[in-house]
């Protein structure tokens, strides 16, 4: 087996041997040059060859040099490869995730490739479930909340923001007359989510915009529940009345086409999109990994969805 000794003059000899210079090894070893010098010699009388022919301004390798750089290059290259393949290892367990289903369906589904191109050996466990989690006694790794964001007893990061708008299909608003008339939403079917956020009733999110939009003499106690906002928005999609759109969640269906904005009047939520996870596990790189996947994916997305939001704005 070689010693420590050895092993830290072949790094000397082999970025000796790359630059051809005791004085650039020294730079990129941060030793001095006599160092260099030194431990190569030595590790000449270990070996019982010569590395280098000494010419007064220049090296060159020996026969047996050249034959140990290729070795070695051979060996640093494997070595770099299975520093790599361990790194890797740290993303081979599986990660476990809770979500609001609207988050699942209507954001984070569509993004799972680039997080699969990313981490290829990362196995992403996903659950929707639209209570809070506790971390003290589930098997859950990172979890994303839509909340105000007072969790301390949490290690939590805002994903983005988030902005309320009425939303139905364009076949409803032709027929409702609903085109920048917000004063025709009292003849309309309203669509509920009955668990907006925490603490939300069944109404609280129709009243919620009604109030900012200015449109407080607006009855919300009517129309249909549903205990996810993704089953309203798909309601509102088949034409069956106006669900209230969390426009990150809803910006793709009307991109496309399939739901409308036909009261451009854009209510800024008090909640966020949160990742949170147990404080005592957000250096776990994995876990931090996920962290930074999601953060990288939200500042895309925002920029996106503010620009189509600008674009109905002024149009």
């Amino acid at each position: 087996m070689l010693s420590s000794t050895i092993l830290s003059s072949m790094f000397c000899f082999a970025s000796a041997a790359r630059h051809l210079s005791f004085t650039k090894a020294a730079e990129e070893l941060h030793l001095t040059q006599s160092a260099v010098s030194h431990r190569i010699k030595k590790l000449e009388e270990q070996l019982g060859f010569k590395l280098f022919l000494r010419f007064n301004r220049r090296l060159q390798l020996t026969e047996q040099g050249q034959g140990l750089l290729a070795v070695l290059d051979n060996s640093l290259g494997d070595l770099d490869g299975a520093i790599r393949d361990l790194r890797q290892q740290e993303f081979t367990s599986s990660v476990n995730i809770t979500v609001p289903h609207s988050f699942a369906r209507c954001w984070l589904a569509e993004r799972l490739g680039g997080l699969h191109n990313e981490y290829p050996k990362m196995t992403l466990n996903v659950r929707a479930q639209s209570r809070a989690t506790d971390f003290q006694h589930e098997k859950v790794d990172v979890a994303v909340y839509f909340d105000t964001p007072d969790r301390h007893h949490l290690h939590q990061q805002v994903l983005f923001g988030e902005s309320l708008v009425p939303v139905c299909s364009k076949e409803y608003a032709d027929q409702h007359n609903l085109w920048q008339n917000p004063d025709a939403l009292a003849s309309c079917l309203l669509l509920h989510d009955e668990s907006a956020w925490r603490g939300a009733d069944v109404h609280s999110e129709w009243m919620y915009w009604a109030r900012k939009a200015g449109m407080e003499q607006l009855s919300v106690s009517h129309g249909f529940v549903f205990n996810r906002s993704d089953l309203a928005y798909r309601a509102a999609m088949s034409g069956q009345g106006v669900a209230i759109g969390r426009w990150q969640m809803v910006a793709p269906q009307v991109e496309c086409g399939n739901l409308v904005v036909p009261i451009d009047a854009f209510v800024p939520a008090e909640q966020s999109y949160l990742t949170v996870c147990h404080p005592d596990r957000k250096d776990v790189p994995a876990i931090k990994a996920m962290f930074e996947w999601l953060h990288s994916q939200s500042h895309s997305s925002m920029i996106e969805r503010e620009q189509h939001k600008q674009e109905l704005c002024f149009s």
